[in-house]
């Protein structure tokens, strides 16, 4: 009986309490951030995703009106990084900044990851590293298409410096020699600086590396850029023509930089670190910035970011299948 007396009570008083309880989470919503935002970068310094966060930092923390701490939390190809920002409280004061590759390569290589997409909101796309295929200055082959020609004929017999095992670049070469129907020994090295080494020294007959890493020595003549890993030219080096452009647009592998939030953030928060992040992205003076490191600027929004990495998992996972990278 008592308890019968009770219940209307506690209607009542769950009818008072829901709208109050609503309005603390509205009222909580419009404070944030009201501390710090920490950005996971999770790669040593110097590469493209620490180099292109840093650029954006000032801009970032002048618009969500604190101080945006950057931490690297590197190793396992990104993914330390990848699962430490999963398990973070999700409250949008712990972003991932990540290469793509981070979720649809190492994956596919390490299928025992504790990590999936599923586990984090894709909030921004914002840059991609443009491969480049490159050749000493006194190489004979003038052209791309030399290249695939001399490949062709003598199959098995030239040599490819690229940066590891089961990188973008790595996907990128299987990707074209299926397209192109060629064949050639590639060999592995530790970033850009060896590659473009071994590639003066005469260790390699061509090799692929970032943009940023060559367009110096492209520029002077000391290597020579036979084509672009784009759909279309960049002007960055306007003269060297584009995978796509030469017929090889299957070959395409856009290795991006993007910002990503704990699965269960709250919308209110997203929306405005999407908003935030976007302004900064699409400043004038960042934008400056990151292209003159060979950075290419193209933004995505949350939603289409988080459709091209599950588009792009698929691709790659069909190539790495048949090129015997991956079961």
């Amino acid at each position: 009986m008592r308890d019968r007396t009770l219940r209307p009570i506690w209607g009542l008083v769950l009818c008072v309490l829901l709208p109050i309880f609503a309005l603390i989470g509205s009222v909580h919503a419009a404070d944030f951030p009201s501390r710090p935002v920490e950005l996971i970068i999770n790669f040593p310094p110097g590469g493209i995703v620490d180099t292109s966060v840093r650029v954006m930092t000032e801009e970032l923390s002048k618009n969500l009106g604190v101080p945006v701490v950057v931490i690297n939390r590197s190793g396992g190809g990104g993914a330390v990084g990848a699962q430490y920002v999963m398990g973070a409280d999700p409250d949008g004061y712990t972003v991932l900044a990540s290469a793509t590759g981070v979720f649809n390569i190492v994956p596919l290589l390490n299928p025992g990851l504790s990590y999936k997409l599923s586990d984090f909101i894709p909030l921004a796309r914002y840059a991609s590293s443009l491969d480049v295929i490159l050749v000493r200055k006194d190489s004979p082959f003038e052209k791309f298409e030399d290249l695939v020609s001399y490949a062709k004929k003598n199959p098995g017999k030239m040599t490819c410096g690229d940066p590891g095992i089961g990188t973008a670049s790595d996907f990128m070469l299987e990707m074209l020699k299926l397209e192109a129907g060629i064949s050639f020994v590639k060999i592995p090295y530790k970033g850009g600086g060896e590659l473009n080494t071994a590639l003066m020294g005469g260790h390699v007959d061509f090799i692929t590396n970032g943009i940023a890493a060559v367009q110096g020595l492209v520029k002077s003549g000391q290597l020579r850029a036979l084509v672009i890993n784009a759909n279309e030219r960049t002007a960055n080096l306007p003269d060297v023509p584009s995978l796509k452009e030469l017929g090889y647009g299957k070959s395409v592998l856009r290795i991006g930089v993007g910002y990503l939030l704990p699965k269960g953030t709250p919308k209110a928060n997203v929306d405005k670190l999407a908003s935030v992040f976007e302004r900064a992205i699409k400043s004038p003076a960042v934008k400056k910035s990151l292209e003159s490191l060979g950075i290419i600027v193209d933004y995505e929004d949350g939603p289409t970011f988080a459709t091209s990495l599950a588009d792009q998992y698929k691709v790659l996972e069909e190539v790495g299948k048949k090129a015997k990278l991956i079961k």
